[in-house]
């Protein structure tokens, strides 16, 4: 009766030793698909709550009394009009100080919210809040007006310049930017009002060049920039549009979840894997019940 408990234990013993060698490597592998599909839900969730602040921004302005909505708009034209003329500088290299009182005078402006503007560009799918000024923290949760530029609210002789990141491990932001070509379309929502410009030229330049950021007198332009090349970051993407009205019965048209080329690769180096592992413990499944049975 003892030896029989005792090869009872034996077996029950190896028994849990083979569950051992299944449990730990597929705990492993587990552990490690979480950490290779990581940066693609952090992006994706990035992504969507910039894209839940865009539209939340266009809620509240829909829900203001036209008065306060137009007075805001002429404020914000008002400023642009009184404002001084400096150089416009990289807005990575040149950061401007915030404790002046130009620069708290410029936050007043255009603050009824989080953010100053809603930006879409439906070639690059960006659908983004717009936030004064363009220190670190705000890059990372969407776009940069860039001080010294024009508020975002349109007229003749005004260029305005709105900047985000490319290439964060954890948000799209202006990764697609260099997707826009001549021709496309770009949209402002800023005080309850939608601005259209129309992309005319594209230019790369090095950061001190920024000749191109200075305004024109004979268009309204808008100016939307980025680092590049993706994750160097040598020089800058310059994406230059020119106002234009809108059509009768145009809608924008928001894009929705952005699925780049790299968010598919590793989606399917992870579904590699998984198949992979589920044919791995299938084979020790059976090999084990064949044990069992030989037993």
């Amino acid at each position: 009766m003892s030896k029989h408990r005792s090869e009872a234990n034996s077996s029950s013993q190896v028994k849990t030793q083979k569950r051992r060698n299944v449990f730990l490597p597929v705990l492993i592998i587990l552990l490690g698909l979480a950490v290779l599909l990581y940066p693609v839900i952090a992006t994706q969730w990035n992504n969507a709550a910039q894209q839940e602040a865009a539209a939340r921004y266009e809620q509240f302005y829909d829900s203001l009394p036209e008065e306060d909505k137009t007075a805001s708009f002429q404020e914000a034209q008002q400023y642009n009009a009184d404002r001084s003329q400096g150089p416009i500088l990289d807005p990575w290299l040149a950061r401007v100080s915030e404790d002046n009182t130009d620069y708290q005078d410029y936050l007043k402006v255009l603050d009824a919210s989080d953010a100053m503007a809603r930006l879409v560009v439906p070639s690059a799918q960006v659908d983004l809040p717009v936030y004064h000024g363009t220190a670190e923290d705000t890059l990372e949760h969407g776009v940069g007006h860039l001080y010294g530029s024009d508020l975002p609210v349109g007229g003749i002789g005004t260029h305005s310049v709105l900047t985000a990141h490319t290439g964060l491990t954890n948000a799209t932001l202006f990764d697609d930017l260099e997707n826009v070509k001549e021709g496309d379309a770009i949209y402002v929502q800023v005080s309850g009002e939608v601005l259209k410009y129309q992309v005319f030229d594209t230019e790369i330049v090095l950061p001190e060049e920024t000749e191109g950021l200075a305004p024109r007198s004979d268009i309204d332009m808008l100016t939307l920039i980025t680092c590049t090349p993706y994750g160097i970051n040598s020089h800058r993407l310059l994406v230059h549009a020119e106002r234009v009205p809108m059509d009768a019965n145009e809608m924008i048209d928001a894009p929705g979840f952005t699925w780049q080329w790299w968010m598919w690769a590793l989606m399917a180096a992870a579904l590699a894997v998984l198949i992979a592992l589920v044919w791995w413990i299938t084979k020790q499944s059976r090999s084990q019940r064949s044990e069992l049975e030989n037993d």
